[in-house]
């Protein structure tokens, strides 16, 4: 199986993967799609957006927040804007949100994966920003080249520590290889070394995208929290909600037998500490009558607090 390999006339230079992204797609005439995994606050997508300013130095692509997209709907109308050139980059930051696992037959699901299948042409370079690969479509994960994980941040000098590997699948394996990036370079005896990148420190991004991201994550944010409760009102509306339910349950009660209104009453109001040997004696019936009637109407829903002074 093929490596992914990076190759210095002279001594090895940084970013190096930054390097082989580039090279696949003004080179080589293909695309890049990463995922960039790790838990919430980890640097995931100011990682990507860091990388995507070191592939626009140095192929001359401009990259803006504009090429930030939360949705799948943002992303088609970005590609289909025309505003895109050959070596564009995109970070799809919470894919999750708009095509998840759980929708495996849902027709988001269906549009994205062709996108992915037919757009190599385009040359673009997409990350995704998720907590976990296994939030995406089987299908969608096997279409990516790299997998980058955010390991540690470090405050001191501004950087992300990623785990970068590049992945190929095979048809007769679930899981995919997971390779290193090799660099090749000469050394100070003009000799020919071969390295392993094994992890990647990652610079913070520019500060103005980062102000500009994070007005734009809140706007998503604000949109997705009221879409959240109308679709909940609706289904409150509905009548098929738990909440909606539990309401019912309790404005609309059975009515109570005679029997077990007066037990009710009774026992609301006798003061002394033998309250049930005097409701039996007031009522003239049993004791355990009096038991009975009492659990009855308090699975009905009612209270003895609702029938103080009512006698």
């Amino acid at each position: 199986m093929a490596n992914a390999i990076v190759i210095y006339r002279g001594k090895a230079k940084m970013n190096s993967w930054a390097r082989w992204m580039v090279g696949r797609s003004i080179k080589k005439n293909q695309n890049n799609l990463i995922s960039i995994v790790g838990k919430t606050g980890s640097g995931k997508t100011f990682s990507a957006i860091s990388i995507c300013e070191i592939m626009s130095k140095m192929d001359g692509v401009p990259f803006t927040i504009e090429h930030v997209v939360f949705s799948l709907r943002e992303l088609m109308d970005l590609i289909n804007s025309g505003k895109l050139k050959r070596g564009s980059k995109i970070v799809f930051d919470e894919p999750q949100v708009s095509i998840s696992a759980r929708e495996f037959q849902s027709e988001a699901n269906k549009i994205f994966n062709y996108l992915l299948s037919t757009f190599r042409h385009r040359n673009l370079t997409l990350f995704f920003c998720t907590p976990y690969e296994t939030l995406l479509d089987k299908n969608t994960r096997r279409l990516f080249h790299a997998r980058f994980e955010t390991m540690s941040i470090n405050v001191n000098n501004n950087t992300c520590r990623i785990k970068p590997r590049y992945i190929e699948y095979s048809d007769f394996k679930t899981e995919p290889y997971r390779k290193q990036l090799v660099v090749m370079f000469k050394d100070e005896y003009n000799k020919t070394k071969y390295h392993k990148l094994f992890y990647w420190d990652v610079p913070k991004p520019n500060k103005d995208l980062i102000e500009q991201y994070e007005k734009k994550k809140l706007d998503f944010t604000n949109n997705l929290n009221k879409n959240i409760s109308e679709r909940l009102k609706k289904f409150d509306e509905s009548g098929n909600s738990l909440t909606s339910k539990q309401v019912e349950d309790i404005t609309i009660r059975k009515p109570l037998t005679p029997t077990q209104e007066r037990v009710m009453k009774v026992l609301a109001n006798i003061k002394e500490s033998n309250k049930f040997e005097r409701a039996s004696e007031i009522l003239k019936i049993s004791l355990n009558a009096i038991h009975q009637n009492k659990t009855l109407a308090e699975k009905k829903g009612y209270t003895l607090e609702e029938f103080k002074e009512n006698v």
